[in-house]
């Protein structure tokens, strides 16, 4: 399998990205684009084509499409796909394609730093892959799509900021050797996820991992950008919305069903992070 060679800095340069579903007996509509467009499959899979070559995209892997080729679904999806795609560009299009090889810092470090240069790294991502710390992944993913309104200057810097992290994150699964930290992060994700309905606090987080909050939070947002109580919050509206969208449980009940008893509270946190209200949403949901 290839993988994509870049030199960096610069960082690639993120412009858009989202969630999307591709129900059963859909498939990806067939198009050249010139940017790189990324795929990260969380539930179901792909089946994507780039020229001659078949990517079978399951849970947990993603596969990174180039530009200037076509590429298109060369099957239907037998089950319900959820997926992130984003869209980025490489400053001049400095990559090259290389075939795949083991790989470790050493290899990627190429220039020390000096007091007047910048150092250089050669990256190299596998273009078709499957992560091995999806709680942190999928956590960094929708921490870059949920900073807010890409209009918005600092938003947008935000964004650029949180998808160097993202990038870097795919090339430590090339190593495939967590780090401590990437270990205390993904062991508060997996905690809250298993927790999430219930009331969740730093106090509650410090007895059952025996870690201190602060450590807990600067491993997290060192890891996917976000601290313990703002992933929580994320992953609270992640199931809230599947509810609205699934359901016809009315606005308080969902708001009880996902750990938040106050639903005056659930409902203003809702419309800050999606920019409607939940019954909004449910409406524009159901109009699709």
């Amino acid at each position: 399998m290839s993988m994509i060679a870049m030199s960096i800095p610069p960082f690639p340069v993120f412009i858009r990205g989202g969630e999307s579903t591709f129900f059963q007996g859909e498939h990806h509509f067939s198009r050249i684009f010139s940017v790189f467009d990324l795929l990260y499959v969380k539930k179901g899979t792909l089946y994507m084509q780039e020229g001659d070559k078949q990517f079978e995209v399951g849970e947990g892997q993603y596969v990174i499409l180039v530009p200037g080729k076509r590429h298109e679904g060369y099957a239907d999806c037998t089950d319900q796909t959820d997926y992130f795609w984003l869209h980025f560009v490489i400053d001049d299009n400095e990559y090259e394609m290389v075939e795949d090889k083991e790989l470790d810092w050493s290899y990627v470090y190429k220039k020390e730093p000096t007091f007047t240069e910048v150092g250089h790294y050669l990256f190299h991502l596998p273009q078709y892959g499957e992560v091995k710390r999806r709680e942190i992944v999928e956590g960094q993913l929708a921490a870059l799509l949920n900073i807010g309104d890409a209009h918005v200057p600092d938003h947008y810097l935000q964004q650029q900021l949180q998808f160097s992290e993202f990038i870097i994150q795919l090339q430590k699964e090339a190593f495939s050797i967590p780090s401590a930290t990437e270990k205390v992060c993904e062991s508060a994700m997996k905690f809250i996820q298993e927790n999430y309905k219930q009331q969740l606090s730093m106090t509650v987080l410090k007895e059952s991992l025996n870690f201190h909050p602060d450590y807990l939070t600067r491993c997290m947002q060192k890891t996917i950008g976000i601290s313990p109580m703002q992933y929580l919050s994320h992953y609270r509206l992640h199931h809230a919305k599947r509810l609205l969208a699934e359901t016809e449980y009315k606005v308080s009940a969902i708001s009880r069903e996902v750990g938040m008893e106050d639903v005056t509270y659930f409902s203003k946190l809702f419309k800050k992070v999606e920019g409607i209200t939940p019954l909004e949403f449910r409406r524009l949901v159901h109009r699709k």
